[in-house]
């Protein structure tokens, strides 16, 4: 009896067991999928069986709309690149992964985007086919593959017997799906087929026991231990597998590796809390073309709860530490209460921070409360990013004022910072650094790239939205590629109220688009007060929506007192940009209708006052009538001449070509003395001119050569004006002399 007993269990513990499903070939065509399928959402988590083989289903769908969504018959599976979480669930990676083990030869199927999604805008994502051994270790097999307009066919060989398979998002190690909140970037798969083992070298395995370590809560300066065991096979020639720690806190993590078998690596991985608040990072694993990740996370504590972000004391020996999103967090939160203004401290960023995880972050200082100083939380320090990158900022508030990283600052210094990924969000002064800039105040290197939009109803730039009241602004050596849209939109600073406020050294090259009043590439509008503008660019495409507009490459719009003394001077700037032709354009400044002289046809000199400045003719739909403006191909602003003649008469050669950079145009990012002219000898008797636009010499000369002051050779009939140096060569001596073209 106690034998037939131990029988009964061990066929009981047998029949629990998956059961390996016979391995002849399989295929489904889909066609009953809406059927099978029954009413699940997008986002729902559910099991289904099909033709004998289960199934495990996160963000599928099915369409039978033959309009766009199926390949052949009237039906196909549609996996959605974006899914939102299962409330019931909790968060899942989108995925159709077999549950059934079986013998797996190749897996082929056939994918096109849903119409509704095409490829072209954006709307496919990458996927990746994956097989694993026990179902939960996967390793990839083939290059990731992504839909577009024409059907195609997908086949990859795994050739592993009593295995599982799944399609999933190619990056879905590092895609951030918990926080996505919508359905969205269909792809639709049809005929799938699984064939069995017919030979042919198996699927090449690497596999990381663990995708994702969270070593928990930290205190500061306290550390933690965890190992994670990497399996590799099969990719011949390829040895061990290479290993690389990334992200943004690299420093919170380390690892050592010791191989503990054949074809196995073992990661001992230590976290180490350097900081308050989140840190991550990720180690990435290659063999071959294979490629695993382990995600690392570790929350940091303070030991004392009267530390105020990660440490620091806020002086200028002792900065106050922002490492996290928790320590801007808490910086905002501090600000926002009214009670502390920051005025005289200063603040250091140690590492770049992810935002992505702030539903909507609360900008540092702000004017959400409504208008009026009594509504205003003012942020007066010192904030150095330390060239770190802030990304997946979002801040909206559609009612908004005051709106950006930074909402209102007083007094204050915001430098060396950089802004990606990104979406800023207003009323009315928006800015993707510091919305609302009062007192004197500074904002300095910093840059807010091109995967970042900043939108709003009025005053809308890039880098500050407005600057007024009491004091001046500068913005120096700061760059705005994100695209720019609202009322007074401008890719460095949307509008001016402060006497001497500056930008120098700052480029554009975003879009701006301006829904109904004025836009410039620089600054939109300068607003009865003194504004200085001093080697800037845009090469940004500017387009104006609205039928009567001023716009500029450089600055849109003056509103002067007739009567005062207020000045604009623009000097050594350029735009090379298109721009649509709507009511008042021009490539620089609209001058004779900004500011125009009484009684005349012309403009008001002693209130604008531009120099050395240049624009691409053949890129612009109207000619500049400001003088100083002088009108240039865009080829021939790609030349080292151009550098000459944009650098002239200043100490420093600020502008200069960097490889990949701005299109091949000059940046104002160089830092050399203009030493070259000093050394000039002009006692030769020879006789140097400008003949029909080339450099001439005559006399008993051998020989002569031109360059700019950047030492570079350039050839006699340079077009630019500038100054050049002309080296004389005669059978006696050598000797050079300095030529002004005008």
């Amino acid at each position: 009896m106690k034998k037939l007993y131990v029988s009964l269990l061990a066929l009981a513990a047998l029949a629990a067991q998956p059961q390996l499903a016979k391995a002849d070939d399989w295929s489904y065509d889909f066609e009953n999928f809406a059927t099978l399928y029954g009413d699940h959402y997008a986002n729902s988590s559910f099991d289904m069986t099909i033709n004998g083989l289960k199934w495990h289903c996160h963000g599928v769908s099915y369409s039978k709309n033959e309009d766009y969504d199926w390949y052949n018959g009237t039906q196909s599976m549609e996996l959605y690149g974006e899914s939102k979480k299962d409330r019931s669930k909790g968060p899942e990676i989108t995925v159709f992964q077999l549950l059934t083990p079986r013998d797996i030869g190749t897996v082929k199927f056939t994918v096109h985007e849903y119409n509704l999604h095409p490829a072209s805008s954006g709307w496919q994502v990458s996927w990746i086919v994956e097989w694993s051994q026990d179902g939960t270790t996967w390793s990839k097999v083939g290059d990731s593959f992504q839909a577009g307009s024409e059907a195609q066919t997908v086949e990859r060989t795994v050739n592993q017997k009593n295995a599982y398979v799944r399609i999933v998002r190619a990056d879905y190690t590092t895609f951030d799906y918990k926080t996505v909140t919508s359905n969205s970037k269909i792809t639709n798969f049809d005929d799938l087929t699984i064939t069995d083992i017919k030979g042919g070298p198996a699927a090449a395995t690497l596999t990381a026991s663990k995708t994702e370590v969270d070593f928990g809560s930290l205190a500061m300066g306290k550390s933690k231990k965890d190992t994670v065991v990497v399996k590799y096979s099969g990719v011949e020639g390829a040895g061990k597998p290479s290993y690389k720690l990334d992200g943004t806190d690299t420093a919170s993590f380390k690892y050592t590796l010791n191989q503990t078998a054949e074809g196995e690596d073992s990661l001992f991985i230590t976290a180490t809390a350097q900081h308050s608040g989140t840190a991550t990072a990720s180690i990435a694993i290659t063999y071959g073309e294979l490629t695993a990740g382990v995600g690392l996370t570790l929350v940091g504590t303070k030991p004392r709860p009267n530390i105020l972000f990660s440490g620091g004391e806020g002086t200028a020996e002792s900065p106050y530490l922002i490492s996290s999103k928790e320590d801007l967090q808490e910086l905002s939160r501090l600000v926002d209460e009214g009670t502390q203004t920051f005025e005289g401290n200063y603040f250091q960023m140690t590492n770049s921070i992810d935002m992505k995880s702030v539903d909507n972050f609360k900008p540092i200082g702000n004017q959400l409360r409504g208008q009026g100083a009594d509504n205003m939380r003012l942020f007066k320090g010192n904030f150095d990013g330390g060239g770190y990158t802030i990304t997946g900022l979002k801040a909206y508030y559609d009612t908004g004022l005051s709106v950006g990283l930074f909402g209102v600052i007083y007094d204050a210094t915001i430098k060396n910072l950089n802004l990606t990924a990104s979406t800023i969000k207003g009323a009315s002064s928006v800015g993707g650094i510091v919305g609302f800039s009062q007192g004197t105040s500074v904002i300095e290197n910093c840059h807010v790239g091109s995967d970042v939009t900043v939108s709003g109803t009025n005053f809308v730039a890039g880098i500050c939205g407005t600057a007024m009241l009491v004091g001046k602004l500068t913005i120096s050596q700061c760059t705005n590629a994100a695209a720019v849209t609202g009322n007074y939109a401008a890719g460095i600073m949307s509008a001016n109220s402060q006497d001497g406020t500056l930008i120098e050294r700052c480029g554009n090259t975003g879009k701006i688009t301006v829904s109904e009043y004025d836009g410039g590439g620089i600054m939109a509008l300068s607003e009865y007060a003194s504004t200085h503008f001093k080697n800037c660019y845009n090469t940004g495409t500017l387009v104006f929506n609205g039928t009567q507009q001023w716009g500029g490459g450089i600055l849109g719009n003056v509103h002067y007192i007739v009567q005062g003394t207020t000045k604009v001077t623009i000097e050594n700037c350029y735009n090379a940009a298109p721009m649509t032709q709507n009511y008042k354009v021009a490539p620089i400044i609209p001058g004779n209708n900004v500011v125009p002289e009484e009684g005349t046809m012309g403009y008001n000199k002693a209130r604008l006052s531009v120099t050395n400045c240049y624009y691409a003719a053949d890129l612009s739909t109207s000619a500049e009538t400001v003088e100083g403006v002088s009108p240039l191909t865009s080829a021939s602003m790609k030349e080292a001449s151009f550098l000459t003649s944009l650098n002239q008469g200043q100490p420093v050669s600020y502008w200069v070509f960097k490889d990949g950079v701005n299109q091949g145009y000059p940046v104002p990012e160089g830092t050399s003395t203009t030493t070259a002219i000093g050394s000039v000898n002009s006692s030769t008797k020879a006789a140097v001119s400008v003949v029909g636009g080339k450099i001439v010499v005559s006399g008993n000369v051998d020989s002569y050569q031109v360059y700019d002051l950047n030492g570079r050779r350039v050839d006699a009939s340079v077009s630019a004006p500038g100054v050049y140096v002309v080296k004389i060569i005669t059978n006696k001596d050598t000797q050079t002399v300095k030529v002004i073209k005008r």
